[in-house]
């Protein structure tokens, strides 16, 4: 078996495996994003109650303040039937002025707050709710890629018997050369010659249809040893078996 042929044969299982790695990457890949959402859904969850936490405290320190300004006022107002004089009965009347003024803005200050936490708890809601569902995908992603593994373990495992063997029939350097176009094309090694005009001898890639020099249509022609790229997407060459042997005649 000439290299062209043995490369063509680790083309045809390579490609298998390529392809029935891709399933499980693919589901790996998508369990990954899912992942990282979730995860990100969480922090803002957790960001999210924090500052819910803040806003409760806050709320909760302006209640105790008001309440102390209300029970100053309240102490004030009995201190007023004990007045004597009408000085000290307006001193009295000031101070619980501004008492009931400061009182009045913590008021103010406690709507505001009490606003801004009903907003947040609805955001959080949605969050929570959001992280739900997130966690109904990431199941139903992390199930998908166990039962890919399932489906294609047994006969991955045969196929990467079958490229190991084909790939050690494959003298070593062509192998090197073979795996990193494999590696850049994503499986796409291998790529026939397309005929465009015998008569001309115009000859191209039939992936990237860069135009091949003549020769190198003729060395894939006369011999099956011969490893030949395109130099234009790096792909290896070959020629039909029907266009080689008419070009042979």
């Amino acid at each position: 078996m000439g290299l062209i042929d043995q490369l063509l044969t680790l083309y045809r299982v390579d490609s298998q495996v390529r392809g029935l790695r891709t399933r499980v990457d693919n589901a790996e890949r998508y369990l990954r994003v899912q992942d990282r959402q979730l995860e990100q859904i969480k922090s803002d969850q957790s960001e999210s109650e924090l500052h819910i936490r803040q806003k409760e405290a806050t709320a909760s320190n302006i209640e105790t303040e008001r309440d102390g300004y209300t029970e100053r006022i309240e102490k004030l107002r009995d201190e007023l039937n004990s007045c004597t004089t009408s000085k000290q009965y307006s001193a009295v009347q000031t101070e619980m002025k501004s008492l009931k003024e400061q009182a009045d803005e913590l008021d103010t200050q406690a709507l505001e707050i009490l606003e801004e936490l009903d907003t947040a708890r609805g955001q959080l809601a949605l969050v929570v709710e959001s992280a739900t569902e997130r966690v109904t995908i990431r199941e139903s992603a992390a199930s998908d890629l166990e039962q890919r593994r399932i489906d294609v373990g047994d006969r991955l495992s045969e196929l990467e018997d079958e490229r190991s063997q084909a790939a050690a029939a494959v003298p070593e350097k062509a192998l090197t050369i073979f795996n990193k176009v494999a590696d850049d094309t994503e499986g796409d090694t291998l790529c026939e010659v397309r005929e465009v005009s015998r008569r001309h001898r115009e000859y191209a890639c039939g992936s990237c249809s860069m135009e091949l020099p003549f020769d190198a249509v003729v060395r894939l022609t006369n011999s099956d040893n011969d490893l030949v790229q395109c130099s234009g997407c790096y792909r290896i060459l070959y020629l039909a078996e029907s266009l080689k042997g008419e070009l042979a005649k």
